[in-house]
């Protein structure tokens, strides 16, 4: 089976996506071939004229947004199995290894754990989702879209991911991949979403995102997007989480929670 490496990217992060890039090019397993996806055309002339992206192919969404970015890396990659890692993250030496690995006749999906690298003051291991990475408080098995990766047969059978959620540029919304993987559950119920904890995706945290301002910001939207999801599928994973941080509630977490809830209710309260 051929296998596809899709890293998404806007303007402004060439020193990250280099740091990304040098990381795939020493992977234990070699991809078939690795994407870049920027979204306009004057972005990917400066990507195709750098030394760093010697074994990459570098495309154009022609759209804003991360949603829109993974969709035209799908349509355009060969490969059976699509991984998807962020410009901003590096992987394991490892990470695709495990990941193919992990793949079966029943396997759809695979994802590892996201774990951050502080570029100022740290998070509680609690508020992993706010900055992108994976929580051990509580334990959570869900992929994170920094590192995820698909049988290329659910596009085929479900569509792709849904472009009216998800973050575009300084929009902090998430749930594209949520809405996906609850979609795969509901029109796939044999297929089967393994979390493998040795598939390792080292995530950048600036310093910006580790401040209250954004966190709540973020948080907001993450309610908005929610309520969206929930409509449709419902939310039984989040009601445990928000059991969790109930009990675990202090200051910030409270702060958090809060901004969320407020997202969720206006999200509940639109229309269409």
């Amino acid at each position: 089976m051929k296998t596809s490496v899709i890293v998404c990217s806007y303007g402004g992060n060439e020193d990250l996506v280099e740091s990304c890039m040098a990381s795939l090019e020493c992977q234990t397993y070699q991809p078939d071939e690795i994407i870049l996806v920027v979204d306009t055309e004057e972005e990917r002339e400066i990507y195709s004229n750098s030394n760093f992206l010697r074994n990459t192919r570098v495309i154009c969404s022609g759209k804003k947004g991360l949603a829109a970015a993974r969709n035209k890396g799908i349509e355009a990659c060969v490969g059976d199995i699509i991984a998807f890692i962020d410009d901003d993250a590096v992987a394991d030496e490892n990470w695709l290894y495990e990941i193919v690995n992990s793949f079966s006749d029943d396997v759809v999906v695979v994802g590892g754990p996201v774990k951050p690298i502080f570029r100022g003051r740290e998070v509680k291991d609690k508020l992993n989702w706010i900055i992108g990475c994976t929580s051990n408080s509580p334990p959570t098995k869900r992929p994170i879209g920094c590192n995820m990766a698909f049988d290329k047969s659910v596009f085929n059978s479900i569509g792709m991911f849904n472009e009216n959620l998800g973050r575009i540029k300084e929009k902090l919304a998430i749930g594209e991949e949520t809405e996906l993987f609850l979609r795969i559950k509901k029109c796939m119920p044999d297929a089967e979403i393994v979390y493998n904890p040795d598939a390792i995706v080292f995530h950048e945290v600036p310093e910006k995102r580790t401040k209250l301002g954004y966190m709540l910001r973020r948080a907001y939207e993450e309610g908005l997007a929610k309520a969206v999801i929930g409509k449709k599928y419902g939310l039984d994973t989040e009601q445990n989480y928000l059991k969790y941080y109930l009990k675990h509630l202090d200051f910030i977490t409270g702060m958090v929670l809060f901004s969320t809830g407020l997202g969720y209710i206006r999200g509940k309260l639109r229309r269409g």
